[in-house]
């Protein structure tokens, strides 16, 4: 159970980490002020209502558009901590608690010892019969 709850732990901070220095866009398409589509790194899909400019030889006329493209731009770190200052008391702390909790305390990996059944050994005489003594 510990060994489990070791590699969880060392594969959840992995994950972690891996994730803090990703970056992503979120893109969504929203018509009306109800979100169409969403998406993760790529266009979103467009939901067919975008108004056309009409164009003439004398004006150029834009209608206002229901519809709106929303990008969230989510940036991660670029350069993690490579060392850090650890004070001598800090120090002395965290080795007096590994020591107490991984030392003094009982493992539960111990293996438990189990006795093995006893089993009588072979028979070579039949006794009861040698001396013809029966339970009734």
């Amino acid at each position: 159970m510990q060994k489990f709850l070791k590699h969880t732990s060392a594969f959840a901070l992995a994950l972690l980490v891996l994730c803090s220095t990703f970056s992503f866009t979120i893109n969504e398409h929203i018509c009306g002020g109800v979100p169409i589509s969403f998406s993760i790194g790529m266009e979103a899909e467009n939901c067919g209502m975008e108004l056309e400019t009409t164009v003439s030889d004398e004006t150029t006329m834009k209608q206002v558009s229901c519809c709106d493209d929303v990008t969230t731009l989510v940036q991660g770190q670029d350069e993690l901590p490579t060392q850090q200052d650890v004070h001598f008391t800090t120090q002395t702390f965290i080795k007096a608690f590994v020591y107490s909790y991984i030392y003094v305390l009982p493992s539960a990996d111990q293996e438990k010892v189990v006795y093995k059944p006893y089993v009588p050994p072979p028979l070579i005489k039949d006794i009861q019969l040698l001396d013809e003594t029966f339970l009734i």
